[in-house]
């Protein structure tokens, strides 16, 4: 197998944090698409990828002219979509049903507007990980797992660069723990000494000849630096001259490759049988603004109780199951489990309107609950 570098191009933005929704909607998102569609038109073997169908139902919604043009370059796979989920949101404060819809939503959208899924959760920046996390990815047909944060204060370190992370139901998926800073800014990639230790470590203690690095910008979208994108583009022109490969790639086609390599070689690679919390950018974030945090719990609890009453409703009485009405208030709630929103670490201008819609998704759900409890107590002897 070929020594190979993977590198991923990315621009991690934070729907709210020392800004608000509405900084975003009229600034970064736009500002990721004109920086990158300006790479894609100087740099012809650039490709980017983007996480959260949300932000693509904003970019859709504020900038349909955009949206048009981003669609043929998802379709040209220079665009990549990435993370299968609607928001990147925080993994310990959200039930494993919101963390499967999130799932179901944005690879369902991604599926409808662009004909493609990704197969992997996409977290650079959040605040630690629950063990529950790889089983549930697992169980929803996706293969990986991949984030940066770890190199900010690990409970556990980083267990590993590449390897597979166990859940508790004895299910792994495929994990980089160790992906580097989201914020780099590539000067050279090859001869790059923290990804050649990564690659040496890999291929002697796991005959693994593969590393797996972010690069790109964080926090308020964007593009990678032009510079980075330069010296990506040199070292994959040299690559057909050199023993290492560098590879412009996406999660989903690096995850891709390492289910193909076959049981001999994957039991080789290393294990984590645990959670991976942080020592320093849990603390206080799961204890914080606790409204928000009661508001997500309660939503989950009535979405679950009109659903149930929903489908007695269309089984037994023949009404019309409230699909829209559903999706509508679950897609508003875990918009709000993004990781700055209900950890509580956003400015206070943020939670005015996130408690407002954490209300409206109550009130929508609740009706939809007593609508169809209503018919079937009607229909009742």
């Amino acid at each position: 197998m070929e020594k190979k570098i993977y590198t991923i191009a990315t621009a991690h933005l934070d729907t709210v944090w020392n800004w608000d929704f509405e900084h975003v909607i009229n600034v970064c998102l736009k500002e990721t698409l004109d920086q990158n569609f300006n790479h894609f038109n100087n740099y012809p073997d650039y490709r980017f990828n983007f996480e959260g169908s949300y932000r693509y139902e904003l970019f859709e919604e504020y900038y349909p002219e955009y949206f048009e043009k981003l669609k043929k370059y998802i379709e040209e796979g220079r665009w990549n979509v990435t993370g299968s989920a609607y928001e990147n949101g925080d993994v310990n404060i959200p039930s494993p049903e919101s963390m499967f819809r999130n799932v179901i939503y944005g690879n369902l959208y991604f599926e409808r507007k662009f004909g493609k899924r990704s197969n992997d959760i996409f977290l650079p920046d959040c605040f630690g990980f629950g063990w529950a996390l790889p089983s549930i990815i697992n169980h929803a047909g996706l293969k990986g797992f991949s984030t940066q944060k770890l190199t900010w204060g690990g409970a556990y370190g980083r267990p590993f660069d590449i390897g597979l992370w166990y859940g508790p139901d004895e299910k792994y998926v495929f994990a980089s723990l160790d992906a580097k800073s989201y914020c780099t800014t590539f000067h050279k990639i090859r001869t790059k000494k923290s990804l050649l230790s990564k690659l040496d470590h890999n291929i002697k203690n796991h005959d693994l000849p593969v590393t797996f690095a972010y690069h790109g910008v964080g926090d308020v979208g964007g593009a990678p630096k032009e510079e980075s994108v330069k010296t990506l583009t040199k070292e994959m022109a040299d690559n057909d001259r050199e023993e290492i490969k560098v590879l412009s790639s996406s999660p989903t086609e690096f995850f891709d490759d390492m289910a193909a390599l076959g049981d001999e070689a994957i039991k080789k690679l290393p294990v984590w049988k645990n959670e991976l919390p942080m020592t320093d950018h849990g603390v206080g974030s799961y204890v914080s603004r606790a409204f928000g945090k009661r508001m997500n719990r309660r939503n989950e609890e009535i979405a679950d109780m009109a659903e149930r009453n929903s489908v007695m409703a269309m089984t037994l009485c023949n009404a019309e199951y409230p699909k829209a009405e559903i999706e509508r208030g679950w897609k508003r709630n875990i918009a709000h489990t993004f990781h700055d929103d209900i950890t509580g670490t956003s400015v206070q201008r943020v939670y005015q309107r996130s408690w407002n819609d954490y209300i409206l998704s109550a009130n929508q759900l609740s009706n939809a609950y007593e609508a169809s409890a209503s018919e079937v107590i009607r229909n009742l002897d």
